[in-house]
């Protein structure tokens, strides 16, 4: 029997359940096949899973074929044992893989964008950074608390040296800005190097992570008022449509009648 995984974020996806889409060439307007991240990286821990990292790689390589790949980013974060692994399996696949932040990368989220040969950033779009974190549940004695705080410590330091890696900037540096949960403009995400190139063209809708307004707000302490303001816009009209939307069948329906 499967064990049940834990879940580490609200909503409705079911254990074991995929959390990205995969599109097809002829779907896409890069003409590659795409990857959707479009919400939490896992609403599950994917520590001790086997079954959903299996069948990401599976996806990718059966999906991708060993060509040029496109993923798009627009998620508040999650499981960074989940994105870890991610990035893992898009550094290993031998097709390229382009990373294109169409809202914002935050968390665990910029582990997934790191996986990428090359990262873009829709000009409106954001990153973030912050120190590795925990939801305590339960009773911890101070031994218990100890292992904990220094569990997190090596966790923050293997983000550090992912973030190294593509930033080529000082551990000291980074640690700061994790430290004080920095969100960056597109623009501050290529020059401090977490990203590549700016996207100036329309970007994709992906509304989605409107529905994620209170986790940003609830979770993190620095999320920027214009990313919220807009991400609420676009949950309200949302709702608008989808009340317009039950306004027409129901004339139709009484139209038939």
């Amino acid at each position: 029997m499967k064990p049940s995984p834990i879940r580490c974020f609200d909503g409705n996806a079911k254990p074991y359940e995929p959390f990205w889409t995969f599109r097809n060439e002829s779907e896409t307007d890069s003409g590659e096949t795409e990857i959707e991240f479009y919400g939490p990286i896992s609403e599950f821990l994917w520590w001790g899973d086997e079954i959903s990292p299996k069948m990401f790689k599976e996806q990718l390589y059966q999906k991708g074929g060993g060509k040029p790949v496109t993923v798009r980013l627009n998620s508040p974060g999650g499981d960074l044992i989940a994105a870890s692994v991610i990035r893992a399996t898009m550094i290993d696949y031998p097709g390229r893989v382009t990373v294109k932040i169409d809202g914002m990368a935050a968390s665990a989220a910029v582990m997934v964008a790191l996986g990428g040969d090359v990262i873009k950033i829709q000009i409106s779009a954001y990153m973030m950074i912050h120190e590795a974190a925990v939801g305590l549940l339960g009773y911890f004695n101070v031994e218990m608390l100890k292992d904990l705080i220094d569990e997190l410590k090596v966790i923050n330091s293997g983000i550090v040296d992912a973030y190294v890696t593509k930033t080529k900037m000082e551990s000291e540096k980074l640690g700061k800005m994790m430290a004080a949960e920095t969100w960056m403009t597109a623009s501050e995400a290529v020059a401090y190097g977490f990203a590549d190139e700016i996207i100036s063209g329309p970007a994709k809708q992906a509304s989605q992570v409107a529905n994620y307004t209170n986790l940003l707000k609830t979770t993190y302490v620095n999320t920027p008022s214009v990313l919220l303001t807009s991400l609420q816009r676009n949950t309200d009209e949302s709702e608008r449509r989808a009340t317009r939307l039950a306004a027409q069948a129901m004339q139709f329906i009484t139209n038939k009648e």
